[in-house]
């Protein structure tokens, strides 16, 4: 349990960089920090997380609660925020919330009406979940290929941070798109402790959220076996 009007720490680098924020319920006063990059996310985000932490006058004492996404996203960088959310909730005995991708994408591209969110999975697929006109989500996450997001996309606003790539491979326009690469990061503090409260102020263990499973290279060298000489 913690107490939901006290300050809410919410950051991610599961997509193209590192985001951070604070979020003060009582006030309403957010504080926040984005990096575009996907490189060395490990060695910028904990910095990140300092500087918006100073910002606010916080000590992390001050917090109730902390939020990260769950994914889908890059796979390192959703590994780096899920295992910093969980050392720092280990640390200072603050619940730590899980929020996935698509929502704080959708609420942060903030589209008004139906649509479907188009993450780039680095791979020949998309991630996509579609969205109705509350942001409530019509359907589960799937990965599709260029040419089936075209026919979904009828009549809705497409967003989200994979929208250059899927036009190059459509010559779709998308009219209306809303690109974004980086979620919002007081809209993930503020998706975080709603999930949070809706919950009777309980938060269940983030786990990720892997659509795929991470490349992994099998060497095709041949192995040398080392046994024990005979004594």
């Amino acid at each position: 349990m913690s107490d939901d009007s006290k300050p809410v720490l919410a950051f991610d680098s599961a997509l193209g960089g590192c985001i951070a924020a604070v979020l003060n319920p009582a006030t309403g006063l957010s504080f926040a920090r984005t990096i575009a990059t996907e490189r060395e996310q490990a060695a910028k985000l904990v910095p990140m997380i300092q500087d918006v932490m100073a910002e606010a006058g916080l000590k992390p004492a001050d917090l109730g609660l902390i939020a990260t996404t769950i994914g889908p996203g890059s796979f390192t960088g959703l590994r780096i925020s899920l295992s910093t959310a969980r050392a720092m909730g280990l640390a200072l005995g603050i619940p730590v919330q899980g929020v996935g991708t698509f929502e704080v994408m959708m609420r942060s591209c903030k589209p008004k009406k139906e649509c479907i969110v188009v993450l780039e999975s680095k791979r020949t697929d998309f991630y996509v979940q579609s969205f109705d006109a509350n942001g409530k989500a019509t359907g589960e996450p799937v990965c599709l290929d260029a040419a089936s997001i075209v026919p979904l996309a009828q009549n809705k606003i497409v967003c989200g941070d994979a929208l250059e790539r899927l036009r190059d491979e459509t010559g779709e326009s998308f009219s209306g798109a809303i690109e974004r690469y980086l979620l919002d990061p007081v809209i993930l503090a503020q998706t975080g402790l709603d999930i949070f409260r809706n919950n009777g102020g309980k938060a269940e263990k983030p786990e990720p959220h892997y659509m795929r499973e991470a490349d992994v290279s099998i060497s095709t060298k041949s192995q040398r076996e080392i046994r024990n000489r005979p004594q």
